[in-house]
């Protein structure tokens, strides 16, 4: 599937891979393989990729692997270009992978307001790919709460929080707690912090258009950036409001967008949208 799209559109498409955490995912398929999948999870995650960067490569993956044994399987044809690989990970090991297979990694932004939090996330990849010796970005995701004023965006923002699902919220501990190894950085130990559990803890960005695009800024400058995801909580008023009033704001973008222009990739089913 990854070769026939590439076919139409290349050197525009990705694979971003995710190994999977919520036990209730597989088992509403009675897929759960037991919780010792999530020591070993990385370790599958990895032969998939090689399977099919082999296949990519000559056509042909003779993998004889803990989770798959390839006997002389065959993809034809070959993809036009390299297809890149997106990571999404937070942890240490995870950041170990990302470093290895790996183009870009997705990393979390967190807190409110605070930008420049991301570093530590962005200076994890660039640690761990000095180890591979790999060139792997950071895609760094935000959500973005903007309008005219700082108090209307931070109204809306309040909004969200008064009207948070606690059940839900609940539901979410209780899958991301089954993982009793998780370090600190994973996700399943940031998504519930209180501070803004009702969007799983995304770093998000709240205030006037002016606000956001300094703090949008910020992140473009720190080391490792290669990206910047962006979450709007509502699609496509925030996609307008971004391309219209904030990106023409943001120094970052001045010499890519002067005449108001922009080189933008959207995903509206995730609702979000790749700045690079």
């Amino acid at each position: 599937m990854a070769t026939t799209i590439d076919s139409i559109a290349p050197g525009r498409f990705g694979i971003n891979i995710v190994t999977g955490w919520q036990m209730a995912e597989y088992e509403q398929m009675s897929m759960w393989p037991g919780n010792a999948y999530f020591g070993y999870r990385y370790e599958y995650a990895t032969e998939y990729v090689h399977v099919m960067k082999d296949l990519w490569k000559s056509g042909v993956c003779n993998l004889e692997g803990k989770h798959f044994q390839m006997k002389d399987c065959k993809m034809s044809p070959l993809p036009s270009s390299d297809i890149q690989i997106v990571a999404a990970c937070q942890s240490a090991k995870g950041m170990e992978f990302a470093a290895e297979y790996a183009d870009f990694n997705f990393v979390m932004g967190s807190g409110i307001n605070t930008p420049t939090a991301i570093a530590s996330g962005n200076q994890n990849l660039l640690d761990a790919a000095k180890v591979t010796g790999r060139d792997v970005g950071a895609y760094v995701l935000f959500m973005v709460i903007a309008d005219e004023t700082d108090e209307l965006a931070e109204a809306t923002w309040q909004s969200y929080r008064d009207g948070a699902d606690v059940d839900a919220l609940a539901w979410m501990a209780d899958q991301g707690g089954k993982d009793t190894k998780a370090d600190a950085t994973s996700t399943v130990k940031t998504i519930n912090l209180p501070e803004g559990a009702v969007n799983m803890n995304m770093g998000t960005l709240v205030g006037s258009y002016a606000k956001i695009a300094g703090m949008l800024d910020e992140v473009a400058l720190l080391p490792g950036t290669k990206g910047i995801m962006l979450v709007f909580d509502d699609f496509l008023l925030g996609l307008d409001k971004f391309g219209e009033k904030i990106q023409p704001l943001m120094k970052s973008r001045e010499h890519i967008i002067p005449d108001g222009s922009a080189n933008i990739t959207t995903n509206g089913s995730a609702k979000r949208q790749r700045l690079e």
